[in-house]
């Protein structure tokens, strides 16, 4: 095999031509045969083989009791910088003799391959490949040993790639023969250009994590604090048999206008000591195992993981902070794209345990018809900005590629994140590297979609300008591995790009609907003037989401997410409370739509208790029934009545319906006119023509309606409070830890927010995958233009199976007659929900018969009543 590698001095390689006599590492290795005319003359000359030394502790290794050959020798050390932050501080290393034990280790090396990217297993033994395309030379460094103190590298071998043999284009790479088929840590040193103002970040004396590693290595327990400062490198596991996941198994599949998905977090949903759960098992994959009867019990199809690709949970502790005393619990910092969270194995096993456990999680889940979706974050890493950087991988094997810089401005690093940095996702070979992350999740460990965190990040170019048809976000759409993955899309950034019911989508895409979440918010609080808009939020966001082959599932309906306060908290607490983050309430959201019913915080007052009770249960019926659309009436009604329509009202309201209109070429004679829209006086003439049409057929017009796909926040079906913080990320305790005490202690609570669930699930005409028409729905309605009216209801009408569902809104402080229509023919009303009866009469599945004409809905209230014979 020919020899393309250059040894590095003081790492004590040595080369041996065939088995004969060793030859020291600095002799000249040109006189060898091997190195005359290539590959040519090695098929006439003995195998050339390199033994490699192995610094190690002076602790006893599994590699000492394999190899006996063991020698002493004085190696030139190397100063080394820490890996992390210029700001820890570690032992530097000076160049002087002192006595190391060295290993001899029979490896063999050949040029390798320069694809897959990462590490592989090939006929010759193991396969590395790594992309930069501005180093100068890269240095492939192996651990053969258990590491004692995560603190360290440990005995390191490294060999220089030579880069006139060991590169192809703009990558560098080698194969190893010799090594095992696992427990072997890996990474690169990487050298380039030190031109600051050119975008280059180069630092030969980090260690780099590759970034296409499949499995990461670091601390093996989340959250230790004594090893806050552990190196990551990366590691492989070809030893094991694959995992199987059994003869009748199969994934779920199941139509995204059914879901209901569960936002949660792995570690925090069992690391509580009240879940039961003994302490190797808390906080792990295994322990959402264990916990899949509740989520059968609660009645969700889908969980939607927080982050669990690898990232350093004790990031902020790097150096001093207001920060430094949090653990980052949330794990919005990824550090590689392709390994597990290698902490959420249970009792420390390791990446590789870890791997492993992912898939019996996922299998677990999907054999109880439970779909897998990952939060993912491909808009930032871990690596901090230029003032903190924490360097692990992108950042020192080619920054000016993987993330968005000024380069009129020193190349400063661009921060549309928020985080310090931002991933450059539609560079070519940054997009080809999050493809093959996402292909690499469905295929390997069978996942069933992705929420993408920022996702308007991965709709800006390499210099950070909005792209309209952005590469990647394409890209995903139409990739075959992905094309039975649900693609949900965060559709904002933290620099404004603000794309909710806008976001390129390719009919694939689904959107967290943001204005669902702050509509339904200011409604049920009873803000006046809204009622309009929570008609349409509550319908699907026709508006939003009725354009091309979009359908009404691709808006994720929610009042709560991770972001920002609980369902308690929402009812609880009019301001944040984030003074244990240590910011001095910088951080977090200001405006959060919220009303604390009274009172700041707890309280024993059974008024202040009743009133957030019912609140809690009334947005929790208007997210399991978000149905129809109302808008087009209202809006249209109202610009018809109001003199001198403001440029405000109407973009906000007219524009969008006459642009949808206009596309659907239902008014081919507004084209021309709609072209000018935002231009002065034809701006008038355009709005008074538009009305002229409307009001001629707006009786004849099919008004459009929509459904959505409702998401709930781990814990709000017990009631879980984080005490009035809405940026809780940084606490690994009973702040985000589900609380299973409260299950029981808030049993009624539970009872509701389940049963309303399987009521959906129950009723088809709740999970529609069609936009509806105007016989769908009977709005029961004559005060539309009242801003003061905070009273909705209206009626779904199932012409197949004859079960109508009328439902009513109350968001007055006073109690509201409802004049109750008529059921259909041969059927009576039932009463399934009164959000302000005490359990189990707030819920009654079988539901109760009614007879009346009217129903006296309470202050702040809501009422299901279903039609039965």
């Amino acid at each position: 095999m020919e020899s393309l590698l250059s040894p590095v001095q003081g790492q004590g390689i040595k080369a041996s031509p065939g088995f004969g006599t060793r030859i020291r590492s600095d002799a000249p290795l040109l006189a060898s045969t091997a190195f005359l005319s290539g590959p040519s003359a090695l098929r006439s000359s003995p195998p050339f083989r390199f033994e490699m030394g192995v610094r190690l502790s002076k602790a006893a290794s599994w590699w000492q009791r394999k190899f006996s050959k063991v020698r002493r020798r004085d190696p030139a050390e190397r100063t080394t910088r820490n890996v992390y932050d210029q700001h820890v501080q570690e032992s530097m290393v000076e160049e002087k003799d002192s006595p190391v034990l060295e290993i001899g280790i029979p490896l063999k090396y050949s040029p390798g391959k320069a694809f897959p990217l990462g590490a592989s297993k090939v006929e010759d033994g193991i396969n590395f490949a790594l992309f930069s395309q501005h180093a100068s030379s890269v240095l492939l460094s192996l651990s053969l040993q258990e590491r004692k103190n995560v603190n360290e590298y440990g005995g390191m071998v490294e060999v220089a790639l030579d880069p006139h043999k060991n590169k192809t284009g703009d990558i560098w790479h080698v194969c190893v023969e010799g090594l095992p088929d696992s427990g072997v840590l890996y990474g690169y040193r990487v050298d380039g250009p030190q031109r600051w103002e050119q975008g280059h970040r180069y630092d030969s004396s980090i260690i780099l994590l590759d970034p296409y590693a499949k499995l990461v290595a670091g601390r093996k327990l989340f959250g230790d604090v004594p090893n806050k400062t552990s190196k990551f490198l990366g590691t492989f596991d070809f030893s094991s048999l694959p995992f199987d996941w059994g003869p009748d198994y199969k994934i779920p599949n199941i139509p995204e206008a059914d879901l209901v998905i569960y936002e949660m977090n792995v570690r925090s949903f069992t690391a509580d000591v009240s879940s039961g759960l003994d302490p190797g098992t808390r906080g792990s994959y295994l322990g959402v195992i264990n916990k899949i009867p509740h989520l059968l019990e609660l009645g969700i199809n889908a969980v939607e993981l927080l982050p669990v690709f690898e990232f350093d949970e004790l990031e902020f502790q790097r150096y001093p902070n207001p920060r430094d005393h949090m653990i980052n619990t949330w794990g919005y910092s990824t550090m590689n794209f392709f390994a597990p969270m290698s902490r959420y194995a249970s009792s420390g096993g390791g990446p590789a345990a870890a791997a492993q456990e992912f898939k019996q999680m996922v299998k677990s889940l999907h054999n109880a018809g439970i779909e897998v979706i990952l939060d993912v974050v491909y808009n930032h890493t871990n690596e901090a900005d230029d003032d903190h950087p924490y360097t692990t991988s992108f950042r020192g094997i080619d920054n000016k590629v993987y993330y968005m810089m000024d380069l009129q401005n020193n190349a400063e690093l661009l921060n549309f994140s928020g985080c310090g940095n931002t991933f450059n996702c539609n560079h070519p070979v940054v997009m080809e590297l999050i493809l093959d992350s996402l292909r690499h999740w469905v295929k390997e460990y069978h996942v069933d979609g992705f929420r993408f965190d920022l996702a308007s990040v991965l709709c800006r170019g390499t210099d950070g300008t909005p792209l309209n048809a952005p590469p990647l976000v394409k890209a995903i759409a139409k990739d075959a591995v992905l094309s039975r993955c649900k693609i949900i899309a965060e559709p904002w950034d933290c620099a404004g790009l603000y794309l909710v019911g806008r976001f390129p989508n390719w009919d694939r895409w689904a959107e967290w609907n943001g204005k669902y979440r702050d509509d339904v918010r200011r409604f049920i609080k009873g803000d006046p003037g809204v009622k309009g808009t929570f008609a349409t939020r509550v319908s699907g966001s026709a508006d939003l989401y009725q354009v091309n082959k979009r359908k009404p599932y691709h808006s994720i309906n929610f009042v709560i997410a991770h972001d920002g306060f609980t369902l308690y908290d929402l009812v609880s607490y009019n301001f944040k409370h984030n003074d244990a983050n240590g910011e001095g309430g910088k951080d977090g959201s200001n405006d959060n739509l919220s009303w604390n019913c009274g009172f700041e915080g707890e309280t024993d007052d059974v008024n202040v208790l009743s009133l957030r009770s019912r609140q809690m249960k009334n947005f929790h019926v208007a997210l399991m029934i978000s149905q129809e659309d109302r808008a087009r009436k209202v809006i249209l009604r109202s610009s018809m009545k109001t003199p001198g329509i403001t440029d405000h009202f109407l973009s906000r309201n007219i524009q969008v319906l006459m642009l949808q209109y206009v596309k659907a070429k239902v008014f081919p004679d507004l084209i021309q006119i709609s072209l000018c829209a935002n231009h002065g006086k034809c701006w008038q003439v355009l709005v008074k023509r538009f009305i002229q049409v409307m009001n001629v057929i707006i009786l004849d017009f099919p008004i459009i309606q929509a459904t959505g796909t409702p998401m709930m926040l781990m814990g709000d079906e017990c009631g879980h409070t984080r005490d009035g913080n809405n940026n809780s990320y940084g606490h690994d305790t009973a702040i985000n830890h589900f609380q299973w005490r409260q299950l029981k202690a808030r049993g009624d609570h539970f009872r509701f927010f389940s049963e309303m669930i399987k009521f959906r699930h129950r009723h088809p005409i709740l999970r529609r995958n069609r936009f509806l028409t105007k016989n769908d729905v009977t709005w029961h309605e004559d005060n539309w233009d009242n801003s003061e009216s905070k009273f909705l209801a209206f009626t779904f009408h199932d012409d197949k199976l004859g079960g109508d569902i009328y439902l009513a809104f109350n968001a007055h402080d006073y109690l509201v007659k409802a004049v109750i229509p008529s059921p259909p023919q041969k059927q009576q009303w039932h009463r399934v929900v009164d959000t302000n009866l005490e359990s189990p009469n707030d819920f009654v599945p079988e539901g109760v018969p009614f007879r009346g004409s009217g129903y006296n809905v309470a202050p702040y209230s809501s009422i299901i009543l279903e039609a039965k014979p």
